[in-house]
């Protein structure tokens, strides 16, 4: 088995080496087609669609020994730097794990949802 992998490894060098322009031609053209690929876009989009919500999901994460009053109390501050958001028209917030239970964090998790106004209203030129 090794000496017919040997004998089949050497034909294709001596081919590889006879024939190298062409061979380095179809190396250069595959990492140009990878290029394309890999920059281009094309490849995992459609798996992903296009998200445009109008809204911003923000989390913020404090010491793990941070409690219910210094959570709150930095969570509303928090909100109210995320109100003045060019576009922005309504702040939400969550302090704590999420009511459904599928997140273990406690106290120093934060959540934040800035609803953001529609593109033709806003006069900041957000794309």
């Amino acid at each position: 088995m090794i000496a017919w992998l040997t004998e089949g490894y050497r034909k294709a060098l001596h081919h590889a080496i006879h024939w190298r322009y062409i061979t380095v031609g179809i190396g250069l053209a595959r990492g140009c087609v990878h290029c394309i690929l890999l920059h281009g876009g094309a490849v995992g989009s459609e798996f992903l669609p296009h998200l445009d919500e109008g809204a911003l999901w923000v989390r913020g994460t404090f010491a793990p020994s941070t409690g219910p009053t210094e959570g709150i109390r930095i969570s509303n501050q928090v909100r109210v730097l995320l109100w003045f958001i060019p576009g922005g028209q309504t702040v939400t917030s969550q302090v704590g794990r999420p009511d459904d239970g599928t997140d273990t964090t406690g106290f120093f998790n934060t959540e934040y949802f800035v609803d953001l106004k529609p593109k033709e209203e806003m006069a900041c030129g957000l794309p």
